[in-house]
């Protein structure tokens, strides 16, 4: 081999490493990154709102999950707000740092989403909500059932840049934080009624 061979041969090769290295940056989940992680920074303005929104909530709940436990027979939609409730109180969802995710903690929050639609469809089922309760209830389960479709799309989308990930997280984020909203809503309007 001669040495104008060899320069070519490293040539061809430091190309296609910086190649890789370049995809594998601006495109996190692709089949060219190793890590398949991508770190997003959220607002921090909205995540003091919402961690405001979300304590003052949790604070009014543990007053109604303590009546409960004394009273005969048990509101269901206070027993299972117990079990819905860990969904919006997730890590990433409160950070104001940046956050990374890989596709297991997609996966992780996918099933949370999921274990949500479950129990409120299932408390849909068991108790007899007012017209207007109801169709809050159900309001809420459809934005989790498009929880799980923006998050599967960011699992699939596997080629997707930095600047789509930053956007479709960015979104994420968003309807986490609606949906806690409809959620409250739903929950405050079933305990009035």
């Amino acid at each position: 081999m001669t040495k104008k061979t060899k320069k070519i041969i490293l040539s061809l090769a430091g190309s296609a490493v910086v190649f890789i290295l370049l995809m594998a940056w601006f495109y996190p989940y692709s089949v060219f990154s190793i890590t398949k992680s991508y770190s997003y920074t959220p607002d921090p303005l909205v995540v003091d709102g919402y961690e405001e929104d979300l304590n003052k909530f949790k604070s009014s709940f543990e007053e109604d999950l303590a009546e409960m436990e004394e009273a005969d027979p048990i509101d269901l939609t206070t027993e299972r707000t117990q079990y819905v409730l860990p969904l919006f109180e997730q890590d990433w969802l409160l950070s104001k740092e940046p956050v990374n995710f890989s596709l297991d903690d997609l996966d992780y929050i996918l099933l949370e989403v999921r274990g949500a639609r479950i129990t409120l469809l299932e408390l849909s089922a068991a108790e007899d909500y007012a017209k207007e309760s109801r169709q809050n209830l159900v309001d809420s389960i459809e934005s989790l059932l498009w929880l799980e479709e923006q998050i599967e799309e960011i699992k699939t989308g596997k080629a997707e840049s930095r600047k789509t990930l930053n956007i479709q997280f960015g979104n994420l984020h968003m309807s986490f934080l609606n949906n806690f909203m409809m959620y409250k809503i739903f929950y405050e309007m079933s305990r009035n009624a």
